[in-house]
């Protein structure tokens, strides 16, 4: 069972609460901006981001180098291509969709954790993904707003997502995670700024204070997740907790954008969520019983 304190909160569910509201937050602004390319909304966010972990490590008398050198620039290429699919599909289709591909990571971390670190994964955790990716197929079938590479994109961000989980899991906690944060936000603002460059749009004094908004709240986000992982309470409780950042992309799409959802495409969306927490559900379950014995 998990252990909550008296006040019905540990600091690792607070803290896990706020990173997925501004996460939420961020891609909600980023709507209000269509006008400024992808790459580039991309590349501000890297910059402030980066400008934040620099000054933060530098404070404190932190190498920016690292240990890991190699695993942190992986880590920074993997995570740069889920970012930039992910903000594509935000441009592209239903908000809340975007957030729903977002969340078929842990599918992957789930296959990739079997082929490369040998975890054992059980019958009933592959009836599980069989429904996440039900909903996939659901979504496509009956939504026409999403086109075929839509899917293809939505697939490669989610699979770069679950890769990255594992990289993080190889870098351990040898390397403080502002310093992975920072090659991170590094090499995204490197590669995305190259590509900006033939596409440049300036932005107006109100879209700049907008764009300054989304990198703070995205920085603040990341933060938030880590120190909450970083509690090493609740676990499995805190995975499930990430994915009220869809419940808030599904409300906010609604009531904010007027996007709409047909019986079926939302069955569709249902089935992917189900499939994803059923599979946390038991991972949780397993590890009570492996505490029991």
């Amino acid at each position: 069972m998990f252990s909550i304190n008296k006040a019905g909160f540990t600091k690792g569910v607070k803290y896990i609460l706020i990173s997925t509201f501004c996460f939420s937050a961020m891609q909600f602004l980023v709507k209000f901006l269509p006008q400024i390319p992808i790459f580039e909304h991309i590349f501000f966010r890297s910059v402030i981001g980066w400008l934040l972990c620099v000054a933060y490590l530098t404070n404190q008398k932190i190498s920016l180098i690292g240990r890991n050198n190699k695993m942190l620039i992986y880590r920074g290429m993997v995570g740069s291509v889920s970012m930039f699919s992910f903000f594509y599909l935000l441009s592209q289709i239903p908000f809340g969709t975007a957030v729903a591909f977002k969340y078929l990571s842990p599918v992957f971390t789930t296959i990739l954790a079997v082929v490369i670190i040998k975890e054992q994964l059980k019958p009933i955790q592959w009836i599980n993904l069989l429904l996440a990716f039900s909903g996939i197929l659901m979504l496509k079938g009956f939504d026409p707003r999403i086109s075929f590479l839509d899917v293809g994109i939505g697939l490669l961000s989610a699979f770069f997502g679950g890769l990255l989980f594992i990289i993080i899991r190889k870098i351990g906690d040898d390397d403080h995670h502002l310093v992975i944060l920072h090659y991170f936000m590094f090499i995204s603002a490197t590669i995305s700024g190259i590509v900006s460059i033939n596409h440049w749009v300036t932005p107006t004094l109100y879209e700049s204070l907008l764009i300054v908004l989304i990198g703070f709240v995205g920085f603040v986000a990341q933060n938030f997740f880590t120190i909450a992982i970083q509690q090493k309470d609740q676990l499995s409780l805190l995975s499930i907790l990430r994915y009220t950042e869809a419940i808030y992309a599904l409300i906010l799409g609604y009531l904010i954008f007027d996007e709409t959802y047909t019986f079926l495409s939302f069955v569709g969306l249902l089935l992917i969520f189900l499939g994803l927490i059923l599979t946390m559900i038991f991972k949780s379950k397993e590890k009570s019983i492996e505490v029991t014995n």
